[in-house]
């Protein structure tokens, strides 16, 4: 098979060896993934220290935090109408259970499932069956015989989602209610996107560009956020945003004992064991990254602070660039401090992490450049960059956004020409 995303005839090197066949490079893939996160941990630094239980404790403590999270049993109609809504087209995981099942016999097994979820919320404990992952690898570009040029697709039990959608549900609810996620969170969340975070950047730097101001914004790219969550720090944030103990023990038996085994055609790796992230594919992944980065912005003291999951991006707007550089500096070095603290590593190599100066057009061409340092590291400063798909110039003009867009159209009607 062609097709890009296929995983079939897929050939990998190890070793300078190149091995062919599925048993082969399901093997190898296993140990790529198994060690991707743990080799980005052991590279990180030693720890400051600067952010802990006791400052994320402090920096809730400013909360308004008016009840405590306690997972409520539930009732069989709400699972029959998650059951009735599921979608067939889902990838079963490695039960081999398909979406039909579930869905044409919702009416059948509804009240056992409700029994068997129930009893999760009373003993605080999730079925080690559900937290199987099978990971089918897709290939993305490059060498297809690298294992690091493949995506992998986790698929999880679709019985396990029954579970994260009910646990879901309520600790979203307890988060909403008493307004935990910090406001400019755009990431994972009902009535927020990329547009509204777009929106809201651009409206303040340009307010900033009229009243003769210059803006400087970081851009901090962080690798394998989602893949390199600490469990333990987790569930210790959880404690002071008044999650009860039950709670708490419910989502350590969630994370405890994960494991994933590799597809490629018929064949299966032997199991491996994630020892952090947020499972993948998962409902409730999402939900426990926001948690988890929630308290960033107590690292923040002068600056504005804007998050899309683990999109961050940090300004200050004023008249001296030098003042713009001083602030950004202090600020970005502490935001460091606090990713380090929660074993999150930021990636400085290939101009990921990046700044820009937005001025007003009369001002830009005599604007100073602003440098930005973390010890021995010096942040490239550009005039345009990319912020959720969107480009921004130094100026705002907006020229290079459509142009990209434009690009994009002429390409389509060039390929309608054809028919």
């Amino acid at each position: 098979m062609s097709s890009k995303g296929s995983n079939a005839k897929i050939c990998l090197k190890e070793n300078e060896v190149t091995y062919f066949e599925p048993r082969e490079t399901c093997g190898i893939f296993k140990r790529f993934y198994e060690n991707l996160a743990q080799s980005l941990l052991n590279q990180l630094p030693p720890a400051p220290n600067k952010f802990n239980k006791q400052t994320t404790r402090e920096y809730y403590d400013r909360f308004n935090i008016k009840n405590i999270l306690k997972f409520e049993t539930i009732d069989s109609t709400m699972i029959l109408d998650i059951l009735s809504k599921t979608n067939i087209s889902k990838a079963p995981g490695i039960d081999k259970l398909p979406g039909t099942f579930l869905k044409d016999g919702a009416a059948v097994i509804a009240i056992p499932l409700t029994q068997i979820i129930n009893l999760s919320i009373v003993t605080s404990k999730f079925p080690d069956s559900c937290k199987i992952a099978k990971l089918v690898a897709l290939f993305k570009k490059g060498s297809r015989t690298e294992a690091k040029n493949y995506r992998p697709i986790s698929l999880l039990p679709l019985l396990s989602k029954l579970f994260e959608k009910v646990i879901h549900n309520q600790t979203e609810n307890f988060l909403n209610s008493n307004d935990i996620l910090y406001t400019y969170q755009s990431g994972f969340r009902p009535k927020h996107s990329t547009e509204s975070c777009l929106t809201h950047l651009v409206d303040r730097f340009l307010e900033g560009c009229d009243r003769g101001l210059h803006t400087g914004m970081i851009l901090i790219d962080l690798q394998k956020a989602f893949d390199t969550i600490n469990y333990d720090i987790l569930l210790e944030k959880m404690e002071p945003i008044y999650f009860s103990p039950e709670a708490i023990c419910w989502f350590k038996s969630y994370l405890s004992n994960r494991s994933f085994t590799v597809n490629v055609d018929s064949a299966f790796s032997e199991p491996a064991n994630l020892n952090c992230g947020v499972p993948q594919g998962s409902i409730l992944g999402p939900l426990l990254f926001l948690i988890y980065i929630n308290d960033l912005p107590q690292a923040v003291e002068d600056c504005s602070i804007r998050l899309y999951a683990d999109d961050t991006c940090i300004s200050f707007t004023h008249k001296n660039v030098n003042v713009i550089e001083d602030k950004l500096n202090k600020d970005f070095n502490l935001l460091c401090d606090w990713f380090l603290d929660n074993k999150l590593s930021i990636h400085f190599g290939e101009d990921k992490t990046k700044t820009i100066l937005f001025s007003p057009k009369n001002l830009a061409k005599g604007a100073d450049p602003i440098t930005i340092n973390r010890h021995d590291v010096s942040l490239k400063q550009f005039s345009t960059v990319e912020y959720l798909g969107c480009i921004l110039d130094s100026t705002l003009s907006g020229e290079d956004m459509a142009l990209k867009v434009l690009g994009k159209v002429n390409g389509c009607l060039r390929f309608l020409r054809l028919f």
